[in-house]
């Protein structure tokens, strides 16, 4: 599937990104690392707009397209957005 989500609902059409902290440059927790700033900055913003490319072209096919944090995933706000897609695959 383009973009190559990590969880496909495909009945309910959700596609389910996990974003890296460091990969995809979380605000507070994607730290650069000192050495090749340059690089590593260029890289970030490619993946960034990837992203956006990503969730456009998704949602432009009618698919609903849930972002979460690598470190949010056990907060109980994102396991509550998750149990609603489970649960709609249950009914």
């Amino acid at each position: 599937m383009f973009g190559n989500p990590d969880f496909v609902f495909r009945e309910e059409r959700v596609a389910v990104f996990v974003d890296g902290d460091f990969w995809h440059g979380h605000p507070s927790r994607g730290r650069l690392p000192k050495t090749n700033v340059e690089f590593w900055k260029s890289k970030i913003a490619i993946n960034k707009r990837r992203d956006r490319c990503v969730n456009r072209a998704l949602r432009n096919e009618g698919w609903t397209v849930v972002r979460i944090w690598e470190s949010e995933i056990g907060k109980p706000s994102v396991l509550r957005k998750l149990s609603v897609f489970a649960q709609l695959r249950q009914s």
